[in-house]
């Protein structure tokens, strides 16, 4: 595959067209930015989520090191709606995969052929990532190489979640959250401190990642910060042993730099996120050898 090596910088040669804003839906939220290469072949899609517990954040805040890739790929980054009382994690996973539609045709109108879907996200965009890579595998429109997954939720119904909620005083928000994901009104005994009901772990692990990796996943790669103080890191590494016992390949870039949940981002002007420059190296190399195994063209 040519042309895999990356130094981790924003290339100055720019051959690619970038589309904002583009309409997938018929929601206000349902939009997209999708950058064309001017190579009408391309080496594939890919697809960032943002991250903001489902509620908050903006297509705008892709990493910027997505740039590195644009010459060679299409890169999108949407918006998807928002979680409320009449809009839960079912409505979210339908924005994806109306989005995963949307930039096939649009990438098939300007004479692209998208070739495969890399799916990433950071937080609750991996969390979605994860769901549409695992659970749409087989009928996705295009097909997926792997999933990047940045410090996402990979199981909802882990009770480190309460810990880390109630220690940042988030106690109240988290019986919201939890409400609004599923549709289910959490009443006295649901969720306490020692942990969740029967049927409010049953209805939290049927939006979990976790639950539906199987032997036909996609390869993934894993990002995750053991100082995370928001998204439990034992969550990874319970997605990391699902993975090996599947015999999914993957790689878990697990970190101890303490860096934290954000994974060291920091917003430029135009609202991209610079990430831990260390981090930002070994996951440019880490997709660029899944790339190479998952997305070249045989001779």
């Amino acid at each position: 595959m040519a042309g895999c090596v990356s130094t981790g910088e924003i290339p100055t040669d720019v051959r690619y067209t970038l589309h904002k804003d583009l309409q997938y839906g018929s929601h206000e939220r349902n939009a997209a930015d999708i950058s064309i290469p001017h190579a009408a072949a391309g080496e594939g899609v890919i697809l960032f989520i943002h991250g903001g517990i489902w509620m908050y954040g903006d297509k705008k805040n892709c990493p910027a090191f997505l740039d590195t890739f644009r010459n060679r790929f299409v890169v999108a980054s949407i918006n998807h709606r928002y979680l409320d009382e009449t809009t839960h994690m079912n409505a979210l996973e339908d924005d994806v995969t109306a989005a995963v539609a949307y930039i096939r045709e649009f990438c098939r109108q300007n004479k692209v052929d998208p070739r495969k879907l890399i799916l990433m996200g950071h937080s609750s965009g991996a969390h979605l990532a994860m769901l549409y890579a695992y659970k749409q595998h087989e009928a996705s429109p295009l097909p997926i190489a792997f999933c990047v997954d940045m410090a996402g939720p990979a199981d909802l119904g882990d009770t480190a979640f309460l810990y880390n909620f109630n220690k940042l005083r988030w106690g109240k928000f988290f019986y919201q959250l939890a409400e609004r994901a599923t549709g289910h009104h959490v009443v006295a005994g649901d969720i306490t401190s020692e942990g969740y009901s029967a049927s409010s772990l049953k209805i939290l692990e049927a939006i979990s990642p976790l639950y539906f990796v199987t032997a036909n996943s996609p390869p993934t790669i894993i990002v995750h910060d053991a100082a995370d103080h928001l998204v439990p890191y034992a969550n990874s590494t319970a997605l990391n042993s699902a993975l090996t016992v599947y015999g999914v390949d993957h790689n878990f870039i697990a970190l101890y730099s303490g860096i934290g949940h954000f994974l060291g981002a920091k917003a430029r002007k135009d609202g991209s996120l610079r990430y831990d420059k260390a981090l930002e190296d070994r996951l440019i190399r880490a997709m660029n050898e899944y790339m190479e195994k998952y997305c070249a063209v045989p001779n």
